[in-house]
C-alpha cells in the first residue's frame, strides 16, 4: 500500500480509492504535491502551503495500533490535519477522527482513510487545516 509513487507525479494503483481522491483534490484545490521528507519513512508525505511553506496535512502509512490502541498492526493510510484547539474535544470521536498521530495532539487530528468518513467531510477539515496554516 505504498503511496511513494507520487514522488514521480503519478497516482499509484495500490492505495485505497479515498487516498487517490484526496491526492487529486489537494492538487486541484491547492496546487500542491506530496513531499517525501523522511528516508526512514519513505511512504509518508506532507503537503505544505506555497506562500509560507507551513505544513497543512500529512499522508501517512502507519500500523493501525498507533491510531487505535490494540493488537492490530496492519498498515493503514492516515491523514493528519491541523485543527483549532477549541474544537478538538468536539470533533475527536474515536471512530472517524482521532488525536493527531506523531504530532502535537492539541493542534492536529488524524483521520483513517478507509472510506469510513465521507470525502466532503474530510475536504472541509482539510480546508480548515489549510486556513489555519496561513496564520502566523
Amino acid at each position: 500500500m505504498s503511496i511513494r509513487a507520487h514522488r514521480h507525479g503519478g497516482i499509484p494503483i495500490d492505495v485505497p480509492p479515498q487516498v487517490h481522491q484526496l491526492i487529486a483534490h489537494v492538487h486541484r484545490e491547492y496546487g500542491c504535491h506530496l513531499e517525501y521528507l523522511w528516508q526512514r519513512s519513505p511512504n509518508n508525505g506532507i503537503w505544505r502551503r506555497g506562500d509560507n511553506q507551513k505544513w497543512f496535512a500529512c499522508l501517512l502509512l502507519v500500523p493501525c495500533s498507533k491510531i487505535i490502541p490494540g493488537p492490530d498492526d496492519a498498515l493503514i493510510n492516515v491523514l493528519n490535519l491541523r485543527c483549532a484547539p477549541d474544537v478538538l474535544d468536539f470533533i475527536i470521536d474515536g471512530r472517524n477522527i482521532f488525536p493527531g498521530w506523531h504530532m502535537n495532539k492539541r493542534h492536529w487530528i488524524s483521520i483513517i482513510l478507509d472510506g469510513r468518513m465521507k470525502n466532503d467531510d474530510i475536504y472541509k477539515l482539510l480546508k480548515a487545516s489549510h486556513d489555519i496554516a496561513a496564520k502566523k
